[in-house]
């Protein structure tokens, strides 16, 4: 076996860079940054050269939608492309009486289109490098909790210079490679989003969570909306992405988006610690949470559509963090993350730099410290009691006195809810198991009672939800506040205590963890230059990969699916849930192109964030997108493959036959085909 030495020494002489070398070696990916293009990687890998008016087409007709998801625009009239599943809860809060989420939605006039109450796009705008800004007055040795002071008050100061300097602009900083970079990232803020046309929930789900993180998959999911400015269609002319017919089987093609996180720069000690401390807390949450809001659900039809969103999008976190921790518990994948940290520390050494591998160590060392805190931290806790988050924010308010904060208090809804009360009575279950038996909280709060009889003495006990007895709290100020024998705040006394212990050690403790990975940055760019791929931060991303199919099952997936199997799939489960088709899909089976692409697949890196990211060909049209990742994928959340970890998208053609053949949606049809 070669020294690394020597491999460097190959490796140049193949023309290769190293900095492409560690998105190999580290499984860092390819979540390339717009202001940070590997260009000469791009023409290396594929002979690919665009101009400068090309980049910035890209990003401006990139979006990020709402809270979670991506988005593009694909008209000049200001027309949006994102995933059904993006918009679903938007759409349920607009729909009335209406059940526009289950049975689709087309606006046959622009005066049709609905707004969504408080949904957002975001258009990334302007990007400038603010590392050193960040950094000033942070001196080597200096305490981690004193220099995190020093980046937190630059921080601050260089937010209010670029609020103040462009008062139009939505102003973010960004935290990259664990804080050796940071960049200000500006947004143009889109506040009146208008629904287009949404297809039924069915179709867009079609297989349900059992076909989720799947491939070969029969999903159409997509929707439109439309960004108004000053009660008109937005001027998108400049900044769109022209319909395409879609891929062909080996085309480049590049994504744009906003990933929501990834960790592939943590160590082997990060991770190990997520494995055994975090991904079973979360897990057990959230099999907790489904359960209760499915036995809700039963209740009745009116019941089942106030927690139909909720439960799909938990169902989606199960599965999620399933894949993600099955990858964590695999030894063979964390031996290839072993590997990979192993190359990076003979680099390093083969530098002259091995007197820093005992960063490493002391990330190992800070990791225990985060064991130790992650059950005291997560349930030392209000647990999403209504009365005593109450209870906490009327605490601050003695100590401050701030009215913003009895505005708070009253703001708080204390009506009963069941969903809640269970919630709580689960979170009280969970520490029960997760902490000691003679644990102060679980005195405070249970004081030997079942967590069931805990929560039903909170509620009958205090008098903080009843809007009086709150005013005239609020009016005493703090002497009365603190002379208070009221159950919710005597309880709310304990839980504040701990809950502010346990929040002073999570900070030191994240300094420490910042300061660590800032200085592993610093070894990483020392090593492979700085032209790498920085973790996802739900920023907007750009990356490339091919059309590709892949082995599985001792079988072959084909690069695409088509309607065949769409209506094939259904009637092999006898058209039972969740492979039904809604009516007005069987009605048109006969006037449906089957051999029209359903969904495709790619390498392009994507990760949770990037729904509703659109995939762009080399031209710069619209030829797919992104939905989902095979459950291949779920482990380039910690380290990057594409051996066959794939990307999941719809097909435009599959959008066009659905709305023409399925949705009438002439009006639509046009404007696409201009």
């Amino acid at each position: 076996m070669p020294s690394s030495r020597l491999r460097a020494a190959f490796v140049a002489a193949l023309g290769i860079s190293v900095s492409a070398l560690a998105q190999d070696e580290l499984g860092l990916g390819r979540m390339w940054t717009f202001e940070r293009p590997p260009l000469d990687y791009l023409k290396r890998e594929y002979g690919f050269v665009a101009d400068e008016a090309w980049w910035t087409r890209m990003r401006l007709a990139s979006l990020r939608f709402g809270r979670g998801c991506s988005a593009s625009f694909v008209s000049p009239q200001g027309l949006i492309l994102t995933n059904h599943h993006c918009v679903r809860d938007a759409v349920a809060k607009a729909q009335g009486a209406a059940d526009w989420v289950r049975d689709g939605f087309v606006a046959r006039d622009l005066g049709d289109e609905v707004r969504l109450e408080g949904l957002t796009v975001q258009q990334l705008v302007r990007m400038s490098d603010v590392t050193a800004g960040v950094t000033a007055g942070v001196a080597d040795g200096m305490a981690d909790d004193e220099a995190e002071r020093v980046r937190t008050k630059n921080r601050e100061r260089i937010l209010a210079d670029a609020r103040r300097d462009q008062p139009t602009l939505d102003s973010q900083l960004v935290k990259l490679f664990q804080g050796g970079v940071w960049q200000l990232y500006q947004y143009r803020i889109f506040d009146d989003v208008r629904l287009v046309m949404a297809p039924h929930l069915q179709v867009s789900h079609f297989g349900g969570d059992t076909d989720n993180f799947v491939y070969p998959r029969y999903a159409v999911d997509f929707s439109f909306c439309r960004a108004y400015v000053d009660g008109k269609p937005a001027d998108t002319t400049a900044f769109h992405f022209p319909w395409g017919d879609g891929p062909a089987e080996g085309d480049l093609v590049f994504l744009t988006g906003n990933p929501g996180g990834t960790q592939r720069l943590l160590t082997t000690a990060q991770l190990e610690y997520q494995r055994d401390a975090r991904y079973p807390r979360i897990r057990e949450m959230i099999d907790a949470r489904i359960d209760i809001l499915r036995a809700f659900a039963s209740r009745d039809a009116e019941s089942e559509k106030k927690v139909r969103t909720t439960i799909l999008g938990l169902e989606n976190g199960q599965k999620l963090y399933r894949g993600e921790h099955a990858a964590l518990s695999d030894p063979n994948f964390m031996a290839r993350k072993a590997e990979a940290e192993r190359v990076f520390k003979a680099r390093l050494a083969d530098s002259g730099r091995g007197d820093e591998l005992g960063v490493w160590q002391r990330i190992a060392s800070l990791m225990q410290k985060r064991r130790e805190l992650e059950s005291p931290l997560n349930f030392q806790t209000h647990g999403g009691s209504p009365l005593l988050i109450r209870a906490s924010i009327v605490l601050e308010f003695a100590q401050s006195g701030d009215e913003a904060q009895a505005k708070k208090a009253r703001d708080v809804d204390c009506s009963p809810n069941p969903l809640q009360e269970a919630f709580f009575v689960d979170h009280l279950r969970r520490a029960v198991r997760a902490l000691p038996k003679d644990d102060p909280y679980l005195a405070a709060l249970l004081g030997g009672r079942s967590p069931e009889d805990a929560a039903a003495a909170l509620s009958s006990k205090s008098r903080l939800a009843e809007p009086a007895f709150l005013d005239a709290l609020l009016a005493g100020g703090k002497a009365a506040i603190d002379s208070s024998d009221d159950a919710a705040l005597v309880a709310g006394r304990a839980v504040r205590s701990l809950y502010l212990a346990n929040q002073a050690l999570q900070g030191s403790l994240d300094a420490a963890e910042a300061a660590l990975g800032a200085h592993l940055a610093k070894l990483l760019f020392a090593v492979y230059g700085s032209d790498v791929s920085p973790d996802a931060t739900f920023t907007l991303r750009w990356s490339d990969g091919r059309v590709l199919g892949y082995s599985y099952n001792g079988s072959r997936a084909p690069w695409r699916t088509v309607f065949h199997g769409l209506f094939a799939r259904a009637a092999e489960f006898d058209h039972q849930h969740p492979f039904d088709l809604p009516r007005e899909w069987l009605l048109a089976k006969d006037r449906i192109d089957m051999q029209a692409p359903v969904d495709f697949v790619c390498t392009v890196d994507s990760t949770g964030g990037n729904s509703g990211s659109p995939v762009v060909s080399a031209r710069g049209e619209l030829i797919g997108l992104l939905f989902d990742g095979n459950i291949e994928s779920l482990a380039n959340e910690f380290l990057f493959g594409e051996r066959v970890e794939r990307s999941v998208c719809v097909h435009p053609q599959g959008i066009v036959e659905a709305l023409r053949k399925v949705y009438a949606a002439d009006r639509l049809l046009r404007e696409l085909a201009r």
